[in-house]
C-alpha cells in the first residue's frame, strides 16, 4: 500500500473519535433504521447555528467526500470510465458540498426553497452551460440545485407542489451528489443519458396516496437558467406505489426535447427523446432491489449521417442491511450505444460492480468497491492514448463526511 494512502488512513482514524456522536432514525416500529443516514439527519450537538436555523424552519447540512480509484488500464483521464471517479491511479476531492433549505410545513400552503453549493471534481466533470469558477478538469464549483418551492391544496386532497429553478432532473435512481447514492461510481446511464441538473418548473401533483404525476418544462440539460437548444423540454414522470406503505414504486418517464440530456461530442441531433422504466422495492428491512431500463433516441444525429442515433440499457442495484454498520451494495449492467451518441463509441457495454459501505458513526462513512467493465470493441484505457483494451478493473475507496 502507497505511504500516501497509509497517511490518509491515519488521518481519517484520528479524526474517527473526535467525531459528531448521533444515533440513527427510528422506524415507525421504534427500532433503528438500517442503512447510512441522510446528512440532513445528522444532528450537531445544539449551537448558536443550530439554534437559529432551527428557530427559522431551516436547515443547514453538508458533506464532503473524495477517495482514490486505481485502474488496471494506466493513469490519468479514462477514456470510458467509471464516473465520477474518472481518473486511474489517482485522488479526487469529489465534493465539498453545504445545503441550506427551508424545509415544507405540514398539510395546506406553503413555500420553501433550496440552494445546494459544492465544489470538487465532480462539479468540473457537471459544470453548467456559463457556469462560474474554475474551469480545471479536477476542480469546479456549481450550484447544483437553486430552487423556490410552493405547495397549494389544488387538484387533490394532497394538494400540488411545485419547484422553480435549477434542480435535479426527476430521470433515473442514481443521483451525483455522494450522500444520496450507493456506491462511488455510477451506472451507464447515469454516467451517459441522464447526469444532468436542469433548470426549469416542474410540478409534482399529489393525484392520491399511491400516485405522483411530476411534469413541466425544461430549459435543458444541465441548464444554469439558460436555454439550451432551440426550445424547451418537457418531462412527465409517473410514480406509482401499490399500498402505503411506500415499499414497493414504479416508475416510469419520458423525457423530451432539443436537448434535454448530454450527447457525445457532435452527435447532437434535431430531437432526443429517453423512455425509463423503474422498479424499486424493498423486499423487507434487510434487502432492497432496484432495477431500472433506459431507452433512447435522438433525430437527425450528424455524426450518424442525419440518421437517428438510438441507445438502450438496464441495470439491476441490490443493496444488502446485515446489520446497522453494513452495507453491501451490488450492481449489474448492460449498456448498448447502438450509433455511439451517448459514449462516442458504438459498443455494447456490460459492468458488475460490488462494494460495501461501513457506517461506524451514522456521519461518516467508508465505500470501498470493485468494478469490473467489458465492452465488445477495444474502447478502454487512458483518453488519448491508444490502442484501447476491451475491459477494465477499477478499485476504488471513498471516503463520506457528513455533518
Amino acid at each position: 500500500m502507497r505511504p500516501t494512502i497509509l497517511r490518509y488512513l491515519a488521518i481519517l482514524w484520528l479524526l474517527f473519535p473526535i467525531g459528531v456522536n448521533v444515533g440513527r432514525p427510528q422506524s415507525t416500529s421504534g427500532t433503528p433504521q438500517l442503512g447510512p443516514v441522510l446528512p440532513e439527519n445528522v444532528k450537531l450537538p445544539p449551537n448558536p447555528v443550530t439554534r437559529w436555523t432551527t428557530d427559522r424552519n431551516l436547515r443547514l447540512f453538508g458533506w464532503i467526500n473524495g477517495g482514490y480509484t486505481g485502474s488496471s488500464t494506466g493513469h490519468g483521464l479514462l477514456n470510458i470510465e467509471p464516473r465520477a471517479n474518472r481518473f486511474g491511479d489517482a485522488w479526487l476531492l469529489n465534493q465539498a458540498a453545504l445545503v441550506l433549505e427551508r424545509t415544507a410545513s405540514s398539510g395546506g400552503s406553503w413555500w420553501g426553497f433550496r440552494t445546494e453549493f459544492y465544489m470538487g471534481a465532480d462539479a468540473a466533470l457537471l459544470r453548467p452551460v456559463d457556469g462560474f469558477g474554475p474551469t480545471t478538469p479536477r476542480f469546479g464549483t456549481d450550484f447544483r440545485q437553486a430552487y423556490f418551492s410552493f405547495h397549494a391544496p389544488l387538484l387533490s386532497d394532497r394538494g400540488v407542489e411545485v419547484k422553480l429553478g435549477r434542480q435535479y432532473t426527476p430521470l433515473g435512481y442514481e443521483t451525483t451528489m455522494a450522500a444520496y447514492r450507493p456506491m462511488y461510481s455510477e451506472a451507464y446511464s447515469w454516467m451517459y443519458s441522464q447526469n444532468g441538473a436542469t433548470t426549469g418548473a416542474i410540478a409534482t401533483i399529489h393525484v392520491n396516496p399511491k400516485l405522483d404525476v411530476i411534469t413541466g418544462p425544461t430549459l435543458g440539460v444541465n441548464s444554469l437558467f439558460n436555454l439550451r437548444g432551440r426550445a424547451p423540454c418537457y418531462i412527465a414522470r409517473g410514480s406509482y406505489r401499490p399500498d402505503t406503505t411506500n415499499n414497493t414504486r414504479l416508475i416510469g418517464t419520458v423525457y423530451t426535447g432539443p436537448e434535454p440530456i448530454a450527447a457525445a461530442p457532435g452527435h447532437l441531433g434535431k430531437w432526443q427523446t429517453e423512455v425509463e422504466a423503474q422498479f424499486v422495492r424493498h423486499v423487507n428491512r434487510r434487502l432492497g432491489v432496484v432495477s431500472e431500463t433506459n431507452f433512447g433516441w435522438d433525430t437527425r444525429d450528424p455524426a450518424n449521417k442525419n440518421q437517428t442515433s438510438k441507445w438502450v440499457g438496464t441495470y439491476l442495484l441490490a443493496i444488502i442491511h446485515p446489520n446497522k454498520l453494513l452495507d453491501i451494495n451490488t450492481r449489474a449492467e448492460w449498456f448498448n450505444d447502438i450509433d455511439g451518441s451517448r459514449t462516442g463509441h458504438r459498443a455494447n457495454y456490460s459492468e458488475i460492480t460490488g462494494g460495501i459501505n461501513f457506517m461506524p458513526r451514522a456521519s461518516i462513512n467508508f465505500r470501498p468497491e470493485i468494478r469490473w467493465d467489458g465492452a465488445d470493441h477495444p474502447v478502454f484505457g487512458p483518453s488519448g492514448k491508444p490502442p484501447y483494451q476491451n475491459h477494465q478493473w477499477t478499485y476504488a475507496f471513498e471516503t463520506l463526511l457528513k455533518f
